[in-house]
């Protein structure tokens, strides 16, 4: 019997007493069902099944008679729940398995094991681990079959950097790159190119074995290029790279062996371009479309009338809430844009650029929730949800936010500035405050990021 997802708002009593309640509610309900439909468990036994010898993935079989060994590998805040329906599928069958995850998100399997290393920004732990990864992928033969489970996360999860340059260096490229601003694909490509595994790398080391990998996907639009970093050919390029870099101001205070590898390309140092050689199958069991389809067919159960707003969500976090909320005003006042009771969602990944003096922590939904209510007031009948769907919201252990027009007020009234507080990235200690913040603990799951406005 396959078990539910472990998504759930643990805190909703407290964000259910204040503000408009009706409302918030109904913002929970949709973002809770949402969840509930991306659960990497059971989308993997959808797309995985046995009958007999026969393993089938996605509508491709596999005779198990023929394969001397099968070997599970992988890493990211969704692959729990991915290697939990894998480990119960094939069972002894596992030769050996290895998964590697965000700090707390694990509990023992019986034939895969379980590492933990940090995110966003990797941990010692995090380059053990690729290399534990790398002995169990270079073990395969022509007759083994690897399955590889990705998600996002992996970058920071499963670290393993060129010769060329140090683990400290890999840190502290990786705590230059996530503050910047870049979009993910950016960071990806920088992070690609310093790697002995990424970009299509590890598939490299599997080969000749057979591949299937299994990914969830977190990336807008749902290209397997950016979920199956590891054994996907990458079409980004070192010179991209090295762009990146200067783009965001990152390259002067990168370390010195990271602008030296950089500064002299050679031809060994770019990513396979191509794996058509290699038997690798794909198989997306999530997409991000889940998401939102999910959060539409919850608001329609509701009798609440769904609007996409995009899909491909992407800016500064505080600013789009803004946009977001400035088009609830509107529909709240004429009608035109929307027609109330409406429900807004947005899709995708937000990023949050620290600049200047960083007083606290947050995340980025925490941040377009705040800069969604900055405008709003009591008599605003407009409720924003935003939260990342791994239940983990930027460096902190909230998913999320819930805001209305009472929120700035009740700010206010408890003697809190807050827009300063908001510019400054306190958005974590600053929701806590006003009973604002969505706490899930980890939900096993990990697509891109959703936003619920609902308008009354």
């Amino acid at each position: 019997m396959k078990r539910a997802t472990q998504a759930v708002i643990k805190n909703k009593d407290v964000l259910l007493s204040h503000g408009l309640v009706e409302a918030r509610a109904s913002c929970l309900k949709i973002i809770e069902y949402a969840l509930t439909a991306v659960d990497p468990y059971n989308a993997t036994y959808k797309a995985v099944q046995m009958i007999g010898e026969k393993l089938i993935v996605d509508e491709r079989e596999y005779d198990l008679a023929l394969i001397d060994n099968i070997y599970v590998i992988g890493a990211g805040k969704a692959t729990f729940r991915q290697a939990l329906a894998i480990d119960e599928i094939l069972g002894d069958r596992i030769t050996e398995g290895l998964v590697v995850l965000k700090h707390g998100q694990g509990s023992p399997l019986n034939h895969i094991k379980i590492l933990e290393s940090a995110h966003p920004v990797p941990d010692h732990h995090s380059f053990s681990a690729s290399r534990e990864i790398i002995k169990i992928a270079e073990k395969a033969r022509k007759k083994d079959l690897v399955i590889c489970l990705m998600s996002g996360g992996v970058s920071s999860n499963c670290c393993c950097p060129v010769d060329e340059i140090t683990e400290a260096d890999k840190i502290e490229m990786n705590r230059l790159l996530v503050p910047c601003g870049a979009q993910v694909t950016e960071l990806m490509t920088v992070r690609r190119h310093l790697s002995k595994i990424k970009g299509g790398r590890l598939a490299l080391k599997i080969a000749p074995a057979i591949c299937i990998t299994l990914t969830v996907s977190d990336a807008i639009g749902d290209p397997l290029e950016w979920n199956a970093d590891w054994t996907h050919p990458d079409s980004s390029t070192f010179q991209d790279a090295v762009d990146i870099l200067h783009r965001y101001g990152i390259w002067e205070n990168a370390p010195d062996r990271i602008r030296t590898f950089f500064s002299n390309f050679t031809p060994e140092k770019e990513t396979p371009k191509s794996l058509d050689k290699i038997n690798i199958q794909y198989c997306m069991t999530v997409k991000t479309e889940d998401l939102w389809k999910a959060a539409f067919k919850k608001s329609k159960l509701l009798g609440i009338t769904p609007y996409l707003l995009t899909s491909e969500l992407i800016g500064e976090s505080r600013e789009v809430g803004r946009v977001i909320s400035s088009l609830a005003k509107e529909s709240e006042k004429t009608g035109l844009v929307f027609q109330p009771p409406c429900a807004l969602i947005a899709s995708g990944e937000t990023g949050v650029r620290l600049t200047g003096d960083v007083k606290g922590i947050g995340g980025a939904n925490q941040e377009l929730g705040c800069g969604a209510c900055l405008d709003l007031s009591p008599s605003d009948t407009i409720v924003i949800g935003a939260i990342d769907t791994d239940g983990t919201d930027g460096p902190t252990d909230y998913a999320g936010a819930l805001t209305d027009g009472f929120t700035v007020t009740t700010a206010k009234e408890m003697g809190i500035d807050f827009h300063k507080e908001l510019m400054e990235h306190n958005s974590t200690e600053l929701l806590k405050q006003v009973r604002d913040i969505i706490y899930t603990g980890h939900t096993g799951s990990n697509v891109n990021d959703l936003v619920v406005c609902l308008v009354f």
